[in-house]
């Protein structure tokens, strides 16, 4: 729980809270400007939100300041502070609130979900909280729309956020993430079309393609099993695959001649021996008797050792070439081969086989044109159908917590009325929902309406706070104020309200206000921050 709150610009330098109720207490007068919904922004600041942090009179008025502020649980406190400017990092403190570590504030936020022992699936801390912390300035605060965090909020948002809270969203979520998948495969599907990337036909068109089809299928047919004789003709040499294979067998031809012509000119070099220049250097002496033989011979032998070295890179060089032409003689004997089998079958003569190519990409464009059609049928269908089955269980889930809220909404709303005034009703539609009153639109019903829901989703979930703003309360009935004031006293949870006009109500509800009061605000000098601004 939320058990202090400090800052030196305040004041009362430090708050602390009560495990139960608390009042934040305005004067008899309902003076503004005094600080009571700054006071709620900083309750919701140190409970993760922003809006206090994005204050700009508040930034300007008091500048950069630090919150320091302590949470208890299982009897041991834990002490942070928070900057209204660096407002993304949260400080973990020491019992003097000195700081010693920062953290971000998602990992903050993770950690009070864990003392809360709230940790829902796919639901944040700060999406369970802090839409029941309904505060002048947050726009949360809308009598008819209860779950919306913000009014830009999409309703399925709004929607899913409760269901998670009420933990019924884990059966929905692997339908929902197929049905997203449908969705997008179809959108994607339906993009191609528009920009010609994928043909579109209609399905009048989708069935003559069919028909067309089963035509040329069965032509197809009959020339291939040779009975169209009147069609053939004995110049099967010309027809387009044998161009085809010759113009390849060419080519492969050519390759070889020129690797040939290399294999040669290292085979003649391969054959060549070097000169020796004797066999004996004895003659030499005779004639040059001073002559340097052992230099000589040194030189023969240094010749020699190269004609070893070049006979042998020439031999493997030979080898590696032959290997090459080997290939190429195996390639053309297989374009040879294949050429020789076509021009021997008749029924692939020039006109037949003219005729038989026009025939297959004829049909072929017509089986893509309906694959395409089937293909977007098919991810219509599953779009469609994972679309029914994700509303029917959204319905069933959006049933059961329905039931449940309206139901505590009936009992709460009888303990304040004992049974003469309606409840407010939740109703779920497919995209959206609806909050009211029936029979009574006033604005007191419907702030009451509010209320009465935030008490219920109080009792029935994991919610560890719910905080209102004078705003909200103001609006209701003397009478029915009291016994609310009685809801929030007997929740097990913590309760945090501003409230002023005290006086206008019994001495019963003004001693329930002055005994849970942790905050007495008022002008000239006991504001929030000790003055006003406004």
């Amino acid at each position: 729980m939320l058990h202090e709150i400090y800052c030196e610009q305040f004041h009362q330098k430090k708050i602390s809270f009560n495990d139960g109720f608390n009042v934040v207490l305005g004067t008899p007068n309902a003076d503004n400007s005094i600080g009571k919904s700054t006071f709620l922004l900083i309750v919701d600041f140190v409970f993760g939100g922003s809006t206090y942090a994005n204050a700009s009179d508040i930034n300007e008025a008091i500048g950069k300041h630090d919150i320091y502020f302590a949470f208890k649980f299982n009897g041991k406190i834990y002490k942070f502070c928070r900057n209204n400017i660096d407002s993304s990092i949260v400080w973990e403190c020491d019992d003097e609130y000195k700081k010693i570590k920062h953290i971000e504030i998602k990992a903050f936020c993770s950690w009070l979900s864990n003392m809360y022992k709230i940790n829902l699936p796919d639901l944040t801390f700060r999406d369970a909280v802090g839409r029941y912390i309904r505060v002048y300035g947050k726009k949360n605060c809308e009598e008819a729309r209860p779950l919306d965090y913000v009014p830009s909020e999409k309703a399925e948002t709004a929607c899913y956020a409760l269901l998670k809270l009420f933990n019924e969203f884990l059966p929905l979520k692997e339908l929902q993430e197929q049905a997203n998948k449908s969705a997008e495969k179809y959108q994607i599907y339906t993009k191609a079309q528009k920009l010609n990337l994928v043909t579109r036909i209609t399905h009048l068109q989708y069935k003559k393609n069919q028909a067309q089809i089963t035509e040329l299928t069965k032509e197809l047919e009959d020339l291939s099993s040779g009975l169209e004789q009147g069609l053939l003709d004995v110049d099967a040499v010309a027809t387009e695959e044998a161009i085809r294979l010759k113009d390849l067998l060419s080519r492969t031809q050519r390759a070889k001649a020129k690797l040939k012509g290399k294999y040669n000119v290292i085979d003649d070099n391969g054959n060549y021996k070097f000169s020796t220049t004797c066999n004996s250097f004895d003659d030499l002496k005779k004639y040059f008797p001073n002559s340097n033989i052992t230099s000589i011979e040194e030189i023969e032998e240094f010749h020699n050792k190269i004609a070893q070295i070049f006979k042998k890179e020439l031999k493997e060089e030979k080898q590696k070439i032959q290997k090459e032409l080997d290939q190429y003689d195996a390639i053309i004997r297989f374009y040879k081969d294949k050429l020789q089998k076509l021009i021997k079958n008749p029924n692939l003569s020039k006109i037949v086989l003219s005729r038989h190519t026009d025939l297959l990409k004829e049909r072929e464009l017509l089986i893509k044109q309906n694959e395409a059609y089937e293909q977007g049928n098919n991810l219509k269908t599953a779009k469609d159908e994972d679309k029914k089955r994700l509303l029917l269980l959204k319905n069933k889930q959006f049933s059961i917590i329905e039931t449940s809220i309206n139901q505590k909404m009936n009992a709460l709303n009888n303990e304040i009325y004992n049974g003469s005034c309606n409840a407010p009703i939740l109703n779920f539609t497919d995209t959206n929902y609806e909050f009211f009153t029936p029979n009574d639109t006033g604005t007191g019903i419907a702030c009451k309406g509010l209320v009465v829901f935030d008490i219920s989703v109080l009792d029935l979930t994991k919610l560890c706070v719910l905080v209102h703003d004078s705003v909200i309360l103001k609006q209701i009935s003397d009478y029915a104020i009291e016994k609310i004031l009685s809801l929030y006293i007997t929740s097990k949870k913590q309760v945090i309200i501003a409230f002023d006009k005290q006086t206008s109500y019994s001495e019963e509800t003004q001693k329930i206000l002055d005994e849970n009061a942790i905050l007495k605000l008022a002008p000239n000098g006991e504001e929030l921050f000790g003055k006003s601004w406004g």
